[in-house]
C-alpha cells in the first residue's frame, strides 16, 4: 500500500490549468486542488505529471492526453512513450506540446523514471536529502553537459528554454527521453512536479518545509501558499509517493 499526496493550483492570469497529473488512480487537471492524501494498492504503481507548453495551441489537451495514456499504461518505457506521442495529433491541435515525467514503482521500492522536458522527479531520503532523478532538457543543461558554460556568467533566461518536449507533429520524432532506475527504502519518498513547483519553491525552502512539518499534506499546502505569495506564478502540480 502506498500513501499518495497530491495538489494543484492554476497559474496566475490563466484560464486553464495546463498541467495534468496522475496519482495512481485518477487524472487531475484542477484550477485548485488542496493537498490530499490517499492510500493506493497497486502493483506496480504508476504516477505522472505533464506540463502543457503555454506557447503551443492547446497545451491543456496535450498534457491531459499524456496523463490519460499513463493511467492505462502496462509498462513504462521509451517505446511506450513514443507510441503515445504518435497518437497525440489525433487528440489535440497541430503543434500542441507538453513535458512529461512518469514513474513506475514496484512494492519492493524499485522503480524507473522517464522524463522529457523540465518536469522533475526527486527522491527524498530519510536524512532529508533531495536527489533529482530526472534530467532538465533545456539549453543550459545541455551546454553544461558539454562543458561549455562559465560559472562566472549569469546566463539569460533564453538558455532555460526547452530543448526537448512532446509535440503533436508527426515529423517531430527526434526528442530525447531520459530514463533512470531508483530504489525507495521505507520512509523515503518520490516527488514528481511541474516547474511551477521547482522554479518557485527554492531548494532551501523545500528542505526547511520538509523538516518543519511531519506530513506531506501539510508540506504541499505550505508550498502552495508560498507560490501564491509571488506576483506572477506558473501552474503548480505535485504528487508525492511515500514508501511505507
Amino acid at each position: 500500500m502506498w500513501n499518495i499526496t497530491f495538489c494543484q493550483k492554476i497559474g496566475s492570469n490563466k484560464q486553464h490549468n495546463q498541467d495534468a497529473l496522475f496519482n495512481g488512480l485518477d487524472v487531475f487537471q484542477y484550477k485548485l486542488k488542496n493537498a490530499e492524501t490517499i492510500c493506493v494498492e497497486s502493483e506496480p504503481l504508476f504516477l505522472g505529471v505533464a506540463d502543457g507548453i503555454s506557447s503551443s495551441p492547446t497545451p491543456q489537451r496535450a498534457s491531459r492526453f499524456i496523463m490519460d495514456a499513463l493511467s492505462k499504461c502496462q509498462g513504462l518505457n521509451s517505446q511506450w512513450l513514443r507510441s503515445v506521442k504518435s497518437e497525440l495529433l489525433y487528440h489535440c491541435d497541430f503543434g500542441s506540446s507538453t513535458t512529461f515525467v512518469g514513474a513506475e514503482i514496484s512494492c519492493s521500492g524499485k522503480g524507473k523514471i522517464l522524463n522529457v522536458g523540465d518536469s522533475r522527479a526527486y527522491k527524498i531520503t530519510l536524512s532529508g536529502e533531495w536527489k533529482q532523478l530526472s534530467v532538465d532538457h533545456i539549453m543550459l543543461a545541455e551546454m553544461e553537459a558539454e562543458g561549455i558554460t562559465d560559472q562566472n556568467i549569469d546566463y539569460a533566461s533564453i538558455y532555460s528554454m526547452l530543448s526537448d518536449y512532446i509535440v503533436a507533429d508527426f515529423e517531430f520524432t527526434d526528442f530525447k527521453i531520459h530514463c533512470t532506475q531508483f530504489k525507495l527504502e521505507k520512509g523515503e519518498s518520490l516527488l514528481l512536479c511541474s516547474d511551477g513547483f521547482s522554479d518557485y519553491i527554492s531548494q532551501s525552502q523545500r528542505q526547511e518545509i520538509w523538516q518543519k512539518y511531519s506530513t506531506n499534506k501539510e508540506r504541499l499546502n505550505v508550498c502552495k501558499k508560498i507560490l501564491s505569495s509571488h506576483r506572477l506564478y506558473d501552474d503548480f502540480s505535485v504528487v508525492v509517493c511515500e514508501m511505507k
